[in-house]
């Protein structure tokens, strides 16, 4: 059997019952750092031994997984804080047990994306999940440009040593966009700061402490509210000087203004 555990992403007097039950009685804990997850058996005096599941050695480590647990052994898999698998290694072992259709079941903790995305103020019905942007300039603003214009609320998350420029970029595409920025969440000094992108820009440092990981959750794109003051051409040149790849660019102008894909890519192109 394969628990797939959820723990507190801060608090630890958020850790179910029911969590404690299954880290006790699992034969073996998987966690992405065992330093991290001890800190946690520790505190409950769980006793279960640690066994190192991360991206360096998934994929070995799984086949031995999967073996045990064919053989009767229980494994409780745990990320370093929060819902394993929700941009942490995993989503690989649960597939795998479902193509050996060997049992597995999911114990439930808050994650800190949906936690923000409720603070936020933002709507919420319809939203996309980033998880963390490319580290490469060129690809982040590329990312960046899409969820600038994205129809659903984004939410994604943030190191503290990049917020001033993820802001930064962002404030550059629309300075007005409504953004909320959450950190330090279930904690002592846990924030949720709402406003403009030039407003959040303004106070990071300075009433926004630079600590702890960041949640960022950014307003829809609203395609109403788009002055198209340009030819198509002019708006793809824009998006693509934002970053956004041309042939996205030129789907995006194309489904925002209602034309034919190829109509705009034989404007672009002339």
């Amino acid at each position: 059997m394969l628990y797939i555990t959820g723990t507190p992403i801060g608090n630890l007097d958020d850790m179910s019952y029911r969590a404690i039950k299954t880290l006790e009685e699992a034969d073996v804990i998987l966690c992405e750092d065992t330093r991290i997850t001890r800190k946690l058996t520790t505190h409950f005096n769980i006793d279960t031994p640690l066994k190192s599941y991360h991206d360096f050695n998934k994929e070995e480590a799984t086949e031995s997984i999967i073996e045990d647990i064919r053989n009767g052994k229980t494994y409780a898999l745990v990320t370093d804080a929060g819902m394993p698998v929700i941009s942490d290694p995993g989503f690989e072992l649960v597939s795998r047990m479902q193509d050996e259709k060997l049992p597995y079941a999911v114990i439930p903790a808050a994650s800190a994306f949906t936690m923000a995305l409720v603070a936020s103020g933002i709507p919420s019905y319809e939203f996309t999940y980033f998880g963390f942007l490319p580290k490469s300039s060129s690809k982040q603003r590329e990312k960046l440009s899409e969820i600038m214009h994205h129809k659903f609320t984004s939410v994604l998350y943030e190191s503290p040593h990049r917020m001033k420029s993820l802001m930064t970029e962002v404030s550059k595409i629309d300075s007005g966009r409504i953004v909320s920025v959450s950190r330090e969440i279930t904690k002592k000094f846990e924030q949720h700061v709402r406003g403009t992108a030039d407003e959040i820009l303004a106070q990071l440092d300075n009433g926004i402490p630079l600590k702890g990981e960041f949640v960022v959750v950014i307003d829809s794109y609203k395609e109403e509210q788009s002055e198209f003051t340009g030819t198509p051409k002019d708006h793809v040149t824009e998006l693509v000087e934002e970053g956004m790849r041309p042939k996205d660019a030129i789907k995006l102008v194309a489904e925002l203004r209602g034309l034919k894909k190829q109509e705009v890519y034989n404007e672009f192109h002339k």
